[in-house]
């Protein structure tokens, strides 16, 4: 599964830089104005960090990952290289993106490339993207819970156990598949909870813990400088993006009550 999202995202990557750097604004609508390009967007940032953090909040499963290879110690340069490739891959459809549709882009931004069987065929990947990597997701969640309620093999049997956790990792999706569904406004719920618990999770938790294990003396003075500059981009981005969300969904409200 890991392998197939993988190669999802890449090829739809592609094909939307692609088609963004091919079909800029300008030759899709040659009669509208040009688009404007802003070196910074004030409004924008507090998503902006949130959403930037958000998409690299794989941390949840990276213990399982570590444990499972066949060299652990290699783990480091793994967790380099892959965070590395996102960077790029993220970088490259911003810019295609931005640099083609400017301040009408929207997001997704497989809705502003041209419509056409590239778009349609994008579009199917990244749900089934979306759909085989959320097991892999949850696959922490999974475990803790199984392991807290003893549900393994000897226990209760291969066949016992299969069928429990097939039942009880059914359930927990079409839980988070009506929770997704019933929430109104679910972008800026997400964009709440992404500020909550992501960054925190990935920028604030990971120090704290760190520190708490090692102490402060055991690192070198360039990294509790890293250290703190990490600290004090999460809390501004984390209550930044709290604000900011909070504002989102009750501007959302307020324009369905009216």
């Amino acid at each position: 599964m890991a392998i197939f999202g993988l190669l999802t995202s890449v090829v739809v990557i592609v094909i939307a830089s692609v088609m963004a750097i091919t079909n800029p604004y300008s030759k899709m609508n040659p009669t509208e104005p040009p688009v404007i390009h802003d070196n910074v967007i004030g409004l924008g940032v507090p998503v902006a960090l949130s959403s930037i953090v958000f998409s690299f909040s794989g941390s949840v499963v990276y213990p399982h990952v570590e444990a499972a290879m066949k060299k652990p110690k290699q783990w480091p340069m793994v967790i380099m290289v892959a965070m590395g490739f996102c960077a790029f891959a993220y970088l490259l459809i911003g810019v295609a993106g931005y640099w083609a549709y400017g301040n009408q882009v929207v997001s997704p931004v497989l809705d502003s490339i041209p419509t056409g069987g590239a778009a349609t065929a994008s579009k199917i990947l990244i749900t089934l993207h979306v759909i085989i990597a959320a097991p892999i997701m949850l696959l922490s969640f999974y475990l803790e819970i199984e392991n807290q309620w003893g549900i393994n093999a000897e226990r209760l049997g291969k066949k016992r156990e299969f069928t429990i956790r097939l039942a009880y990792r059914s359930l927990v999706v079409g839980i988070i598949c009506g929770i997704s569904l019933a929430i109104p406004y679910f972008a800026d719920f997400l964009s709440l909870i992404s500020s909550i618990s992501c960054v925190t999770m990935f920028a604030i938790l990971p120090i704290i813990c760190y520190l708490k294990l090692y102490g402060h003396k055991i690192a070198p003075w360039y990294e509790k400088i890293w250290m703190a500059i990490v600290l004090i981009i999460g809390i501004i981005a984390s209550i930044w993006g709290i604000i900011d969300a909070v504002k989102a969904l009750i501007k959302d409200s307020h324009a369905t009550t009216s």
